[in-house]
């Protein structure tokens, strides 16, 4: 394979990465969204008060999604523009998005591996205390806040489905039809949530290696590669 197929083939290879990372940009704008504006997720930041951590959590999440996003369809525009115009500044942009993405993307992979719990027992804390609170008949803002998170969830109290329910807590499960306890209908939910969240990430880390290899070697072919053309060649002129 000659060098001009080689780059012909490269500029290929980064124009179809760039449509794989437009819809992974997709469904990671579509995710942080889900995160931020989701039923569940709303009703759980409802019940948290200003001390806990899982607010801070929260708003980390959705700025992480939305910076991931737009780095994500930034180095996307960058690329294609590098390729149809041949522009090395517009290829540089494109490889330093990738790598900033792919920097952040290790980060939380690391740190979502170094502590797999934290997210799970942030919400659990955070119905735990709303459950204890609205238990001890604090005020009646509390248990409509706990019935809220019964309905949402379409669970009931943090009691297993093999035993009894007490009155407090039928009170609280009224429009609930299932007995599944809270603590494990919101385990499950966050661990699919995170599942497909670190999914996403894993395949982020794939296509950032790749569109950075790519746009670092068109960023050389293209400044380099006048030079490289015209060695050995002579051009003859007319008296």
């Amino acid at each position: 394979m000659g060098p001009h197929c080689r780059v012909r083939f490269a500029k290929c290879q980064l124009l179809a990465t760039c449509f794989f990372t437009l819809l992974l940009g997709l469904s990671m704008g579509f995710l942080t969204i889900l995160t931020r504006f989701g039923d569940r997720f709303v009703v759980i930041h409802s019940i948290s008060p200003e001390d806990d951590p899982y607010g801070p959590m929260h708003h980390w999440a959705f700025s992480l999604g939305i910076f991931l996003t737009s780095m994500l369809t930034l180095g996307v525009v960058l690329s294609i523009l590098g390729v149809v115009r041949e522009a090395k500044g517009l290829m540089a942009g494109g490889f330093l998005s990738f790598t900033l993405v792919f920097l952040v993307a290790v980060q939380v992979t690391f740190w979502r591996y170094r502590e797999p719990s934290k997210v799970e027992n942030t919400m659990l804390d955070t119905y735990d205390m709303a459950y204890e609170q609205a238990m001890r008949n604090v005020s009646d803002i509390w248990r409509q806040k706990l019935v809220a998170v019964h309905d949402t969830f379409g669970c009931c109290g943090k009691s297993s489905p093999l035993s009894g329910l007490g009155q407090d807590e039928k009170a609280l499960c009224r429009e609930v039809r299932h007995r599944e306890g809270c603590l494990q209908e919101i385990k499950s939910f966050v661990r699919e949530h995170l599942s497909l969240a670190t999914l996403l990430l894993i395949i982020t880390l794939a296509l950032m290696v790749y569109g950075m290899f790519l746009t670092s070697f068109l960023w050389l072919t293209i400044h380099y590669g006048r030079n490289l053309d015209r060695k050995g060649s002579y051009t003859l002129t007319t008296q």
